[in-house]
C-alpha cells in the first residue's frame, strides 16, 4: 500500500484536510502533519530561527497525526527529515485548500509551498485547492481527485498544482493540463486600531484575471475545468541569461 503524507496551510482542523483523509484512507497508508493554526500566504517559509513545537494529536481517523507550531513547509520538512526519515512517503498531498492557487498565487501560497518542499526532497508532490465560492464540497473535490490520482504520471517526483473551479461544466470532460497563468491583485488596506491604540493595516485583495489565454490555469477554471498545472523549481530567465552571456 502506497504511503501518503497529508499536509496543508489551513491548519490541522481544516475541513479540506479531513475530507482528503477520509477519501484516501481505505486505499493508502496515510500520515498527517499539519500546522497548528492557519498559515495561508506563507509560501515556502521556514522557521529558521525559532524553536518548533510538534505535538501528536487525535485526528478522528485511524491515522498518525502531528500538529506543528510552524509553517506549512516546516510540516513537510520535519515529516521527511525527522518524523518519517526512515519511512518516507511515496507521495505528498497538500490541501484541500479553501481558496484557489492560480497564476502568480503560487508564489505566495502555503499550500503550494508545502508541496514544493516535498518536491525538493525528491517526492511526488501535489497541491490541491478549491476556488472561493465553489459549489463543490470538499468531499466532492476529494472524490474527483482520488479518481484522477492513479492516472497522473508518477515515474518521477513531479510537482502538480491542481485547482477546482466553482462548478464543473461537463462531468464527462473534467480535467485540463495547463500552464501557469498571470493573476494580479488590486489591494486595499483597511486601517484598524488595536487595544493598545496602535494603528494596524489589514489587506483585502481583489484578483484581476484579465489577459489569460486558452490553456492557462486561470482560463481553465473560468471555463469550468479542473486545472492540473505541472510546476518546477527553476525561475531563471533563460532568454536574458543567454543575451547576457553573448554580450
Amino acid at each position: 500500500m502506497k504511503k501518503i503524507l497529508l499536509v496543508n496551510d489551513d491548519g490541522i482542523d481544516a475541513p479540506g484536510l479531513h475530507a482528503m483523509a477520509e477519501n484516501l484512507i481505505n486505499d493508502y497508508d496515510l500520515r498527517v502533519v499539519a500546522p497548528a493554526v492557519q498559515q495561508s500566504g506563507m509560501s515556502q517559509a521556514l522557521s529558521a530561527h525559532s524553536k518548533i513545537k510538534v505535538k501528536k494529536v487525535d485526528f478522528g481517523l485511524p491515522v498518525e497525526a502531528h500538529k506543528v507550531y510552524g509553517t506549512p513547509a516546516d510540516c513537510t520538512k520535519l515529516a521527511v527529515e525527522v518524523l518519517y526519515e526512515n519511512d518516507l512517503p511515496d507521495m505528498i498531498i497538500s490541501g484541500i485548500n479553501d481558496g484557489g492557487n492560480l497564476g502568480t498565487d503560487v508564489l505566495y501560497s502555503g499550500t503550494v509551498g508545502a508541496a514544493m518542499e516535498g518536491h525538493l526532497h525528491g517526492i511526488l508532490s501535489i497541491a490541491v485547492s478549491r476556488v472561493v465560492g465553489s459549489e463543490l464540497s470538499f468531499a466532492e473535490v476529494a472524490q474527483i481527485f482520488s479518481q484522477k490520482l492513479p492516472k497522473l504520471r508518477n515515474e518521477k517526483p513531479y510537482m502538480y498544482n491542481i485547482n477546482f473551479p466553482k462548478k464543473i461544466a461537463d462531468q464527462n470532460d473534467i480535467f485540463r493540463y495547463t500552464k501557469q497563468g498571470r493573476r494580479t491583485y488590486h489591494n486595499e488596506y483597511a486601517i484598524e486600531i488595536n487595544e493598545q491604540g496602535e494603528k494596524c493595516y489589514f489587506m483585502n485583495g481583489t484578483p484581476n484575471d484579465a489577459g489569460n489565454i486558452e490553456g492557462s490555469d486561470i482560463w481553465a477554471i473560468h471555463k469550468g475545468f479542473v486545472s492540473i498545472n505541472p510546476l518546477k523549481v527553476g525561475r531563471t530567465n533563460k532568454k536574458l541569461l543567454r543575451e547576457l552571456i553573448d554580450g
